[in-house]
This record gives structure tokens, sequence and C-alpha cells, in this order.
């Protein structure tokens, strides 16, 4: 693990190193209560994360948009095992894929992307996903509006 500077934030950049090669397929991976594991050629906000982020979803983190592991102590609960949706194989699964961070809402993902269960299930798979990250979607892992409603702020 590596300590990176990331849109402005501290993050804590898992596995490989120079060493490590772009993925095949680019995923992100809902844990089960927990965040959202990104594997990918990265950017977050347009800014190089290299291939792999640990994304929170409970809102809870100090340090938004990363996971650090905050989820635990606020006792979120989430599936990691959302429905699957009906998509098309992708025609090209792996490439650039960027991560914006809307102030005091959702994460906008682009690029070629399979959204994936904790167990490993591809539930769903396309060039564009609107993710919560504050905690309180009742169509999890996707926003729904609801950090509207819950007055999310993330500094």
């Amino acid at each position: 693990m590596s300590r990176e500077i990331i849109a402005g934030q501290e993050a804590v950049i898992e596995g490989g190193g120079a060493e490590e090669a772009a993925p095949q397929v680019n995923t992100v991976r809902v844990l089960e209560n927990g965040p959202l594991a990104v594997r990918a050629t990265l950017t977050i906000d347009g800014a190089p994360a290299g291939f792999r982020a640990t994304l929170c979803r409970c809102g809870q983190s100090r340090n938004k948009p990363f996971c650090d592991g905050s989820h635990g102590a606020a006792g979120f609960t989430a599936s990691g095992e959302p429905a699957a949706k009906a998509s098309e194989p992708l025609v090209e699964r792996g490439g650039a894929v960027n991560v914006k961070v809307r102030p005091n809402g959702p994460l906008k993902v682009t690029g070629p992307v399979e959204l994936v269960s904790g167990t490993g299930h591809t539930i769903n798979r396309g060039q564009e996903f609107i993710l919560c990250r504050c905690g309180h979607s009742k169509d999890k892992p996707y926003c729904d509006g609801s950090h509207k409603a819950a007055g999310f702020i993330t500094e």
C-alpha cells in the first residue's frame, strides 16, 4: 500500500506499485456493508489515481471520497449483492475510467465499467453510473437523490 494525494485528499492506494499492470476488465465491486472497490486505469476528478481506489459509500469517512473504515463504527448496512440489471456486454472492458466527485452528492463514474457484487457476480455494465456515497439511497449502490433530503455535506 502507498499513500498519495488525489483530488486534494490523502488516499491509501491498495495493491501493486509501479509493477502493477492496468486491469483488462474495469470493475467497481460493491462490498457488503462497506465501500466501493474500484479497479481500473483511474482518474478522480481528472487527477491520475493509479489502478485501485476504495471509495466511501456510507457518507461517514473523514477522508471523502476515500474510505477510512468509518462504516464499521457507523453501523453502515448495505448489501454487497444488489439485484442484477439487464445489461449488454461491453465492447471494450478496459481503458480509462474517471470518477467525478460531485460536491455534497454522488460519484459519477464514466468509462467502461462492470459493476460487480461482493462475491464477484456482474450486476450491471455500462459507460456511466451515478453511485451513492451518502449512505441514504434506497437503491444502493445507485444514487436516488436521497443526499439532498439527508443534508449530506462533504466539507
